[in-house]
């Protein structure tokens, strides 16, 4: 069978292909299944899917990594190691979401969303601050870096949340908004 392109939404359907792909029987994926339905009928196929989401170069890579991380028993180094190795897909927020849920360093999510160039590193950083104790002038200097995702959105809840002032996010609306 050809190889399912991973897809950035997954959903019973991408299941269904990928499950076929690692050697299963996809036929008792419902359409409401999830990650979690995954890892208890299919333990067996994980080190498959972790072969699979570390070589793809479609979709989101990196939020597969979480998930696999979060619900199925992968390791967290795993996870992050496909996470810093994805060129797709939103890293960023997948690297956050390890050290909020998974045990990360903080230290080592905030190189990743330095380094990313897809996703929206601005509301990652932004989550940093919120939840993980980053400082509000690392979150403001990626905010005011980045070159994708929605920085003018990540500086306005930085304002209301995190003690920004207006007149720094008034600068980034005005930059994103030519």
């Amino acid at each position: 069978m050809k190889r399912p392109k991973c897809v950035s939404y997954f959903d019973a359907a991408f299941g269904r292909l990928l499950i076929r792909h690692l050697g299963g029987d996809p036929s008792p994926i419902e359409d409401d299944w999830c990650w979690l339905e995954f890892a208890k009928a299919y333990p067996h196929l994980r080190e498959k899917a972790e072969k699979y989401f570390e070589t793809t170069r479609t979709g989101d890579p990196a939020w597969a990594a979480y998930y696999m991380a979060h619900y199925c028993g992968s390791s967290r180094e795993w996870a992050e190691g496909v996470i810093e190795k994805a060129k797709v897909g939103d890293q960023a927020y997948a690297a956050y979401r390890l050290v909020r849920d998974r045990g990360s360093s903080r230290e080592w999510a905030e190189g990743v969303i330095e380094s990313v160039e897809t996703g929206n590193p601005a509301w990652a950083a932004y989550h940093m601050v919120l939840d993980c104790g980053s400082s509000r002038e690392w979150a403001e200097g990626v905010i005011e870096s980045v070159e994708t995702g929605n920085p003018a959105s990540a500086a306005y809840y930085m304002v209301r949340d995190c003690g920004s002032s207006y007149e720094w996010y008034d600068k980034i609306k005005r930059k994103n908004s030519k």
